[in-house]
Protein backbone atom coordinates (compact mmCIF):
# COMPACT_ATOMS: atom_id res chain seq x y z
CA UNK A 1 0.00 0.00 0.00
CA UNK A 2 1.19 3.52 -0.76
CA UNK A 3 2.73 5.31 2.26
CA UNK A 4 0.47 8.36 1.86
CA UNK A 5 -2.60 6.10 1.83
CA UNK A 6 -1.45 4.33 5.00
CA UNK A 7 -0.88 7.69 6.70
CA UNK A 8 -4.42 8.76 5.76
CA UNK A 9 -5.94 5.57 7.20
CA UNK A 10 -4.05 6.00 10.48
CA UNK A 11 -5.28 9.59 10.76
CA UNK A 12 -8.95 8.72 10.22
CA UNK A 13 -9.77 7.80 13.86
CA UNK A 14 -8.07 10.94 15.11
CA UNK A 15 -9.97 13.10 12.64
CA UNK A 16 -13.26 11.50 13.69
CA UNK A 17 -12.49 12.14 17.35
CA UNK A 18 -11.67 15.76 16.64
CA UNK A 19 -14.86 16.15 14.58
CA UNK A 20 -16.97 14.64 17.35
CA UNK A 21 -15.34 16.87 19.92
CA UNK A 22 -16.04 19.98 17.80
CA UNK A 23 -19.69 18.95 17.31
CA UNK A 24 -20.16 18.43 21.05
CA UNK A 25 -18.63 21.82 21.81
CA UNK A 26 -20.88 23.49 19.22
CA UNK A 27 -24.01 21.94 20.70
CA UNK A 28 -23.05 23.21 24.15
CA UNK A 29 -22.88 26.72 22.70
CA UNK A 30 -26.31 26.61 21.05
CA UNK A 31 -29.05 28.94 22.20
CA UNK A 32 -32.71 27.86 22.28
CA UNK A 33 -35.41 30.50 22.25
CA UNK A 34 -38.98 29.55 23.16
CA UNK A 35 -42.06 31.50 22.11
CA UNK A 36 -43.70 32.69 24.25
CA UNK A 37 -40.50 33.43 26.20
CA UNK A 38 -41.99 33.47 29.71
CA UNK A 39 -45.57 32.27 30.08
CA UNK A 40 -48.21 30.55 27.99
CA UNK A 41 -51.90 30.24 28.80
CA UNK A 42 -54.51 27.60 28.05
CA UNK A 43 -58.09 28.30 29.06
CA UNK A 44 -60.10 25.22 29.99
CA UNK A 45 -59.29 21.52 30.12
CA UNK A 46 -58.57 19.98 26.73
CA UNK A 47 -57.41 23.25 25.20
CA UNK A 48 -54.14 23.62 23.36
CA UNK A 49 -51.27 26.07 23.07
CA UNK A 50 -48.65 25.90 20.33
CA UNK A 51 -45.13 26.58 21.59
CA UNK A 52 -42.31 27.24 19.12
CA UNK A 53 -38.55 27.01 19.53
CA UNK A 54 -35.74 28.42 17.45
CA UNK A 55 -32.12 27.25 17.71
CA UNK A 56 -29.17 29.54 16.99
CA UNK A 57 -25.41 29.47 17.47
CA UNK A 58 -23.48 31.78 19.77
CA UNK A 59 -23.28 34.38 16.99
CA UNK A 60 -27.06 34.47 16.65
CA UNK A 61 -27.26 32.61 13.35
CA UNK A 62 -29.92 29.92 12.93
CA UNK A 63 -28.48 26.48 13.52
CA UNK A 64 -29.70 24.10 10.87
CA UNK A 65 -30.58 20.44 11.40
CA UNK A 66 -31.08 20.56 15.17
CA UNK A 67 -33.94 18.46 16.48
CA UNK A 68 -35.79 19.94 19.45
CA UNK A 69 -37.17 17.62 22.11
CA UNK A 70 -40.18 18.88 24.12
CA UNK A 71 -41.16 17.90 27.66
CA UNK A 72 -43.32 19.13 30.55
CA UNK A 73 -42.47 19.09 34.22
CA UNK A 74 -45.92 18.00 35.39
CA UNK A 75 -47.91 15.93 32.88
CA UNK A 76 -50.87 15.98 35.29
CA UNK A 77 -51.30 19.67 34.36
CA UNK A 78 -50.52 19.44 30.62
CA UNK A 79 -48.93 17.24 28.02
CA UNK A 80 -46.88 18.26 25.00
CA UNK A 81 -46.08 16.53 21.73
CA UNK A 82 -42.83 16.77 19.81
CA UNK A 83 -44.14 19.56 17.60
CA UNK A 84 -44.52 21.81 20.66
CA UNK A 85 -48.31 21.55 20.94
CA UNK A 86 -49.34 21.53 24.60
CA UNK A 87 -52.72 20.16 25.72
CA UNK A 88 -54.24 21.01 29.08
CA UNK A 89 -55.21 18.28 31.53
CA UNK A 90 -56.06 20.13 34.76
CA UNK A 91 -55.87 23.61 36.28
CA UNK A 92 -52.45 24.68 37.52
CA UNK A 93 -49.00 25.72 36.35
CA UNK A 94 -46.15 23.67 34.96
CA UNK A 95 -42.92 24.17 33.04
CA UNK A 96 -42.40 23.43 29.37
CA UNK A 97 -38.85 22.65 28.24
CA UNK A 98 -37.26 22.54 24.79
CA UNK A 99 -33.96 20.66 24.56
CA UNK A 100 -31.21 19.98 22.04
CA UNK A 101 -28.71 17.60 23.60
CA UNK A 102 -27.44 19.13 26.84
CA UNK A 103 -28.86 22.58 25.99
CA UNK A 104 -32.39 23.50 27.07
CA UNK A 105 -34.73 26.43 27.58
CA UNK A 106 -37.94 26.60 29.60
CA UNK A 107 -41.16 28.59 29.82
CA UNK A 108 -44.10 28.47 32.21
CA UNK A 109 -47.52 27.25 31.16
CA UNK A 110 -50.70 28.09 33.04
CA UNK A 111 -53.93 26.16 32.66
CA UNK A 112 -56.81 28.40 33.75
CA UNK A 113 -60.26 26.92 34.27
CA UNK A 114 -63.11 29.38 34.73
CA UNK A 115 -65.15 28.72 37.81
CA UNK A 116 -68.72 27.83 36.81
CA UNK A 117 -71.31 30.32 38.05
CA UNK A 118 -74.68 28.66 38.61
CA UNK A 119 -76.49 31.85 39.55
CA UNK A 120 -75.62 35.54 39.66
CA UNK A 121 -76.26 37.69 42.73
CA UNK A 122 -77.36 41.25 42.03
CA UNK A 123 -74.79 43.78 43.15
CA UNK A 124 -71.98 41.27 43.66
CA UNK A 125 -68.76 41.79 41.68
CA UNK A 126 -67.63 38.78 39.66
CA UNK A 127 -64.05 38.91 38.39
CA UNK A 128 -62.31 37.08 35.58
CA UNK A 129 -58.73 35.86 35.65
CA UNK A 130 -56.47 38.23 37.63
CA UNK A 131 -59.29 40.76 37.96
CA UNK A 132 -58.89 42.04 34.40
CA UNK A 133 -62.67 42.02 33.81
CA UNK A 134 -65.49 42.69 36.26
CA UNK A 135 -69.21 42.00 36.01
CA UNK A 136 -71.74 43.45 38.47
CA UNK A 137 -75.18 41.97 37.73
CA UNK A 138 -78.29 44.11 37.98
CA UNK A 139 -82.05 43.72 37.68
CA UNK A 140 -82.97 46.61 35.39
CA UNK A 141 -83.37 46.09 31.61
CA UNK A 142 -80.25 48.21 31.18
CA UNK A 143 -76.71 46.97 30.41
CA UNK A 144 -73.68 49.26 30.68
CA UNK A 145 -70.14 48.44 29.54
CA UNK A 146 -66.91 50.39 30.02
CA UNK A 147 -64.24 49.03 27.64
CA UNK A 148 -61.58 51.76 27.56
CA UNK A 149 -61.16 53.17 31.05
CA UNK A 150 -58.86 50.52 32.55
CA UNK A 151 -55.43 51.22 34.00
CA UNK A 152 -53.88 47.76 34.49
CA UNK A 153 -50.74 47.08 32.45
CA UNK A 154 -49.62 43.56 33.48
CA UNK A 155 -46.22 42.48 32.24
CA UNK A 156 -47.55 39.07 31.20
CA UNK A 157 -49.65 40.65 28.42
CA UNK A 158 -47.71 42.14 25.55
CA UNK A 159 -48.39 45.69 24.36
CA UNK A 160 -50.60 46.07 21.32
CA UNK A 161 -48.59 47.19 18.30
CA UNK A 162 -51.33 48.80 16.20
CA UNK A 163 -54.71 50.45 16.61
CA UNK A 164 -55.75 53.01 19.22
CA UNK A 165 -54.08 52.55 22.61
CA UNK A 166 -55.17 55.67 24.51
CA UNK A 167 -57.38 55.39 27.58
CA UNK A 168 -60.85 56.98 27.86
CA UNK A 169 -60.17 58.75 31.13
CA UNK A 170 -62.66 58.31 33.97
CA UNK A 171 -65.17 56.30 31.96
CA UNK A 172 -65.14 53.53 34.58
CA UNK A 173 -65.80 56.11 37.27
CA UNK A 174 -68.55 57.61 35.11
CA UNK A 175 -70.16 54.20 34.59
CA UNK A 176 -70.11 53.54 38.34
CA UNK A 177 -71.72 56.94 38.92
CA UNK A 178 -74.46 56.07 36.43
CA UNK A 179 -75.06 52.76 38.24
CA UNK A 180 -75.34 54.64 41.54
CA UNK A 181 -77.78 57.11 39.97
CA UNK A 182 -80.02 54.31 38.70
CA UNK A 183 -80.13 52.81 42.20
CA UNK A 184 -80.83 56.21 43.77
CA UNK A 185 -83.68 57.00 41.37
CA UNK A 186 -85.29 53.59 40.86
CA UNK A 187 -84.09 51.44 43.74
CA UNK A 188 -82.71 48.96 41.21
CA UNK A 189 -79.35 48.51 39.49
CA UNK A 190 -78.33 48.12 35.85
CA UNK A 191 -75.91 45.43 34.73
CA UNK A 192 -72.31 46.69 34.54
CA UNK A 193 -69.32 45.16 32.74
CA UNK A 194 -65.86 46.74 33.12
CA UNK A 195 -62.50 46.07 31.47
CA UNK A 196 -59.76 47.00 33.94
CA UNK A 197 -56.96 46.45 31.39
CA UNK A 198 -55.38 49.51 29.84
CA UNK A 199 -56.16 49.89 26.17
CA UNK A 200 -52.48 49.37 25.35
CA UNK A 201 -53.05 45.75 26.44
CA UNK A 202 -56.60 45.14 25.22
CA UNK A 203 -59.26 46.98 23.25
CA UNK A 204 -62.56 45.18 23.99
CA UNK A 205 -64.39 47.38 21.46
CA UNK A 206 -62.66 45.66 18.53
CA UNK A 207 -62.90 42.18 17.10
CA UNK A 208 -60.46 39.82 18.81
CA UNK A 209 -57.66 39.95 16.22
CA UNK A 210 -57.13 43.70 16.58
CA UNK A 211 -58.30 43.76 20.19
CA UNK A 212 -55.75 41.29 21.59
CA UNK A 213 -53.27 40.88 18.72
CA UNK A 214 -52.50 37.26 19.47
CA UNK A 215 -51.73 37.62 23.17
CA UNK A 216 -53.40 34.74 25.08
CA UNK A 217 -53.96 36.77 28.26
CA UNK A 218 -55.64 39.59 26.37
CA UNK A 219 -57.66 37.10 24.35
CA UNK A 220 -58.99 35.49 27.52
CA UNK A 221 -59.95 38.91 28.95
CA UNK A 222 -61.66 39.81 25.65
CA UNK A 223 -63.79 36.66 25.86
CA UNK A 224 -64.65 37.37 29.49
CA UNK A 225 -65.74 40.92 28.66
CA UNK A 226 -67.83 39.92 25.65
CA UNK A 227 -69.29 36.83 27.35
CA UNK A 228 -70.48 38.83 30.36
CA UNK A 229 -72.20 41.39 28.14
CA UNK A 230 -73.92 38.48 26.42
CA UNK A 231 -74.90 36.99 29.79
CA UNK A 232 -76.30 40.34 30.96
CA UNK A 233 -78.35 40.66 27.78
CA UNK A 234 -79.67 37.12 28.25
CA UNK A 235 -80.75 37.94 31.81
CA UNK A 236 -82.49 41.11 30.62
CA UNK A 237 -84.28 39.23 27.84
CA UNK A 238 -85.56 36.59 30.26
CA UNK A 239 -87.56 39.13 32.27
CA UNK A 240 -88.25 41.98 29.85
CA UNK A 241 -89.72 42.45 26.42
CA UNK A 242 -86.97 44.96 25.58
CA UNK A 243 -83.76 46.36 26.96
CA UNK A 244 -81.18 49.07 26.43
CA UNK A 245 -77.39 48.72 26.15
CA UNK A 246 -74.93 51.61 26.66
CA UNK A 247 -71.26 51.34 25.66
CA UNK A 248 -69.47 54.13 27.56
CA UNK A 249 -66.65 56.10 25.94
CA UNK A 250 -64.86 59.42 26.00
CA UNK A 251 -64.05 61.65 23.03
CA UNK A 252 -61.66 64.53 22.49
CA UNK A 253 -63.54 66.31 19.71
CA UNK A 254 -63.70 70.11 19.85
CA UNK A 255 -67.48 70.38 20.27
CA UNK A 256 -68.51 69.57 23.89
CA UNK A 257 -71.52 67.29 23.41
CA UNK A 258 -72.43 63.67 23.91
CA UNK A 259 -72.18 61.77 20.64
CA UNK A 260 -74.82 59.05 20.33
CA UNK A 261 -73.65 56.22 18.10
CA UNK A 262 -76.36 54.16 16.41
CA UNK A 263 -74.02 52.75 13.71
CA UNK A 264 -75.09 55.50 11.33
CA UNK A 265 -72.30 57.42 9.65
CA UNK A 266 -71.99 61.18 9.31
CA UNK A 267 -73.18 60.82 5.74
CA UNK A 268 -76.24 58.89 6.91
CA UNK A 269 -77.20 61.48 9.51
CA UNK A 270 -76.61 64.33 7.08
CA UNK A 271 -79.47 63.02 4.95
CA UNK A 272 -83.00 64.40 5.03
CA UNK A 273 -85.65 63.01 7.35
CA UNK A 274 -87.38 61.25 4.48
CA UNK A 275 -84.15 59.50 3.53
CA UNK A 276 -83.56 58.42 7.14
CA UNK A 277 -87.01 56.87 7.22
CA UNK A 278 -85.94 54.33 4.60
CA UNK A 279 -86.24 50.76 5.87
CA UNK A 280 -82.65 50.10 4.75
CA UNK A 281 -81.41 52.75 7.21
CA UNK A 282 -83.47 51.27 10.03
CA UNK A 283 -82.08 47.80 9.34
CA UNK A 284 -78.44 48.71 9.75
CA UNK A 285 -78.73 50.52 13.08
CA UNK A 286 -78.18 49.23 16.61
CA UNK A 287 -81.77 50.25 17.54
CA UNK A 288 -83.48 48.26 14.80
CA UNK A 289 -85.84 46.67 17.33
CA UNK A 290 -87.16 50.08 18.39
CA UNK A 291 -87.29 51.45 14.87
CA UNK A 292 -89.31 48.67 13.31
CA UNK A 293 -92.57 49.45 15.15
CA UNK A 294 -92.14 52.93 16.66
CA UNK A 295 -95.27 55.08 16.31
CA UNK A 296 -93.16 58.00 15.09
CA UNK A 297 -90.96 58.00 12.01
CA UNK A 298 -87.41 56.69 12.33
CA UNK A 299 -85.94 60.17 11.84
CA UNK A 300 -88.02 61.34 14.83
CA UNK A 301 -86.78 58.36 16.87
CA UNK A 302 -83.21 59.40 16.02
CA UNK A 303 -83.36 63.17 16.45
CA UNK A 304 -86.90 64.29 17.30
CA UNK A 305 -88.27 65.52 20.63
CA UNK A 306 -88.86 61.96 21.84
CA UNK A 307 -85.45 60.67 20.73
CA UNK A 308 -82.82 59.77 23.30
CA UNK A 309 -80.96 62.92 22.31
CA UNK A 310 -84.20 64.86 22.75
CA UNK A 311 -84.64 63.67 26.32
CA UNK A 312 -80.97 64.43 27.08
CA UNK A 313 -81.45 67.93 25.67
CA UNK A 314 -84.41 68.45 28.01
CA UNK A 315 -82.06 67.57 30.89
CA UNK A 316 -79.62 70.25 29.77
CA UNK A 317 -77.17 67.84 28.13
CA UNK A 318 -76.13 68.72 24.61
CA UNK A 319 -76.00 65.67 22.35
CA UNK A 320 -75.99 64.59 18.72
CA UNK A 321 -78.22 63.54 17.01
CA UNK A 322 -80.94 65.51 18.76
CA UNK A 323 -83.41 68.30 17.94
CA UNK A 324 -80.71 70.87 18.60
CA UNK A 325 -77.92 68.99 16.78
CA UNK A 326 -79.65 66.87 14.15
CA UNK A 327 -76.57 65.99 12.09
CA UNK A 328 -72.77 66.32 12.27
CA UNK A 329 -72.28 68.02 8.87
CA UNK A 330 -68.47 67.95 8.53
CA UNK A 331 -67.74 67.76 12.27
CA UNK A 332 -66.01 64.68 13.70
CA UNK A 333 -68.45 62.13 15.08
CA UNK A 334 -68.20 58.59 16.46
CA UNK A 335 -70.77 56.27 14.92
CA UNK A 336 -70.49 53.28 17.25
CA UNK A 337 -68.11 50.34 17.24
CA UNK A 338 -67.76 46.58 17.65
CA UNK A 339 -69.68 46.37 20.93
CA UNK A 340 -72.66 48.32 19.63
CA UNK A 341 -72.74 46.21 16.46
CA UNK A 342 -72.46 42.97 18.40
CA UNK A 343 -74.78 43.71 21.31
CA UNK A 344 -77.32 46.09 19.79
CA UNK A 345 -80.52 45.03 18.03
CA UNK A 346 -79.16 44.73 14.49
CA UNK A 347 -80.51 41.23 13.87
CA UNK A 348 -84.12 40.03 13.74
CA UNK A 349 -85.23 38.82 17.14
CA UNK A 350 -82.74 40.94 19.11
CA UNK A 351 -84.60 42.98 21.73
CA UNK A 352 -81.67 44.82 23.37
CA UNK A 353 -81.07 48.08 21.52
CA UNK A 354 -77.60 49.59 21.79
CA UNK A 355 -76.16 53.10 21.86
CA UNK A 356 -72.50 54.08 22.05
CA UNK A 357 -72.18 57.11 24.33
CA UNK A 358 -69.16 59.30 23.62
CA UNK A 359 -68.60 61.91 26.34
CA UNK A 360 -66.47 65.03 26.29
CA UNK A 361 -64.08 65.35 29.24
CA UNK A 362 -64.80 68.83 30.55
CA UNK A 363 -68.03 69.05 32.53
CA UNK A 364 -68.90 65.35 32.32
CA UNK A 365 -65.89 63.17 33.11
CA UNK A 366 -63.43 65.54 34.76
CA UNK A 367 -64.57 65.46 38.40
CA UNK A 368 -66.62 63.36 40.77
CA UNK A 369 -69.17 66.16 41.16
CA UNK A 370 -69.62 66.58 37.40
CA UNK A 371 -69.84 62.84 36.86
CA UNK A 372 -72.61 62.52 39.44
CA UNK A 373 -74.56 65.50 38.11
CA UNK A 374 -74.39 64.16 34.58
CA UNK A 375 -75.21 60.61 35.72
CA UNK A 376 -78.43 61.83 37.34
CA UNK A 377 -79.40 63.61 34.12
CA UNK A 378 -78.54 60.58 31.98
CA UNK A 379 -80.66 58.32 34.19
CA UNK A 380 -83.60 60.73 34.06
CA UNK A 381 -83.40 60.88 30.26
CA UNK A 382 -83.09 57.10 30.05
CA UNK A 383 -86.18 56.53 32.22
CA UNK A 384 -88.27 58.93 30.13
CA UNK A 385 -87.01 57.39 26.89
CA UNK A 386 -87.84 53.90 28.13
CA UNK A 387 -91.27 55.03 29.36
CA UNK A 388 -91.97 56.39 25.90
CA UNK A 389 -90.60 53.52 23.82
CA UNK A 390 -90.42 50.46 26.12
CA UNK A 391 -93.58 50.97 28.16
CA UNK A 392 -91.39 50.69 31.27
CA UNK A 393 -89.65 53.23 33.45
CA UNK A 394 -86.66 51.11 34.28
CA UNK A 395 -88.78 48.73 36.40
Amino acid sequence: MHIESMRYIRLMPLLLLIACGESSTDIAKLVITIEPPSLGLIVGVGGTYDFAASVSDESGYVAQGQNVTWSVENPAIATIDQSGLATSVAEGETTVTASVGVVSSSASLEVYVREPILGYEVGKSYFGRNGYVEYVPGELPVVISAPHGGSLRPAEAKDRSYGSTGSDRNTIELSLAVRDAFISVTGYAPHLIISHLHRSKLDPNREIVEAAQGDPFAENAWHEFQDWITKARELVSEDNARGLYFDMHGHGHPIPRVELGYLLSREDLNQSDSDLNNIAIVGKTSIRDLGRDAPETFSELLRGPKSFGGFLRNEGVRSIPSPGDPSPASDPYWTGGYNTRTHGSRSPGEVISGIQLEHQYAGLRDSDVNRRVYAARLVSATRLFMLEHFAVAGR
